[in-house]
């Protein structure tokens, strides 16, 4: 007469096992799914997460090398390098024309060199652009072009600006530019950016806008402030 029960226990007991193994799978498929790995030049068309896994070449003088036509991208460069031929833009995001608005695109962490434009999200909608080095571009190249935050970055040799943004400036490095180490639109927050040997100002801020903290020395002009109303504290700009 116990048998019936014993058998339950253990069928209980199989099905206990057999679902635990089967949320463990689950638990480390959702573990194992990492960003979408990024071996060569793309246009990235959905939303997510996208990581380089080695260095990427463009040979293509005029194209992108990543081109984004979706918003809520993220692209971190993993420490590798995005390479050109002195021409074309590495990294672009959409131009929204009764497209993507360009939400939510986050570009970081690697080195950009050799391309007309390194970052151009100039159109997207309050983007992150951070923990990049950016180098040596062609006749009117631009390092990076952004609106939102521009943090942390590093930029020199442009033959134009090496930095254009409007938001929050904070924490960058522009030396040896063409022009302008760093643009700023107004209404921006403009914190502790260091700008040297760029060839006509080192930051130039349009005004009203928050700028404090910033270093601009041996640079055609040091720190423009352009209309009223910005707040100028505790800058070195001799």
């Amino acid at each position: 007469m116990k048998r019936p029960a014993a058998v339950f226990t253990i069928a209980l007991a199989l099905g206990a096992i057999i679902l635990t193994s089967w949320r463990g799978a689950q638990a480390q498929d959702r573990r194992e799914e990492g960003p979408t790995e990024i071996k060569k030049c793309q246009t990235i068309d959905k939303p997510g997460s996208y990581k380089l896994v080695n260095n990427l070449n463009s040979s293509n003088a005029i194209a992108n090398c990543l081109a984004i036509t979706a918003d809520f991208v993220t692209i971190d460069l993993g420490g590798f390098a995005i390479l050109g031929t002195r021409g074309g833009t590495a990294i672009r995001g959409p131009a929204p024309s009764g497209g993507p608005s360009g939400r939510g695109i986050t570009v970081r962490n690697g080195s950009i060199a050799a391309f007309q434009t390194g970052v151009d999200l100039g159109l997207a909608n309050g983007s992150i652009v951070e923990g990049l080095h950016v180098s040596g571009f062609e006749e009117q190249g631009v390092g990076i072009i952004a609106g939102g935050i521009v943090k942390g970055n590093t930029v020199s040799g442009t033959f134009h600006n090496g930095i254009q943004a409007t938001g929050t400036v904070t924490g960058n490095n522009a030396s040896g530019n063409g022009f302008t180490g760093i643009v700023v639109g107004q209404g921006s927050t403009v914190i502790g950016n260091t700008a040297t040997d760029n060839g006509e100002s080192g930051i130039s801020v349009t005004c009203p806008s928050n700028v404090t903290d910033n270093t601009a020395v041996n640079n055609g002009t040091n720190l423009v402030l352009n209309g009223n109303g910005c707040n100028n504290a505790n800058n070195v700009a001799p």
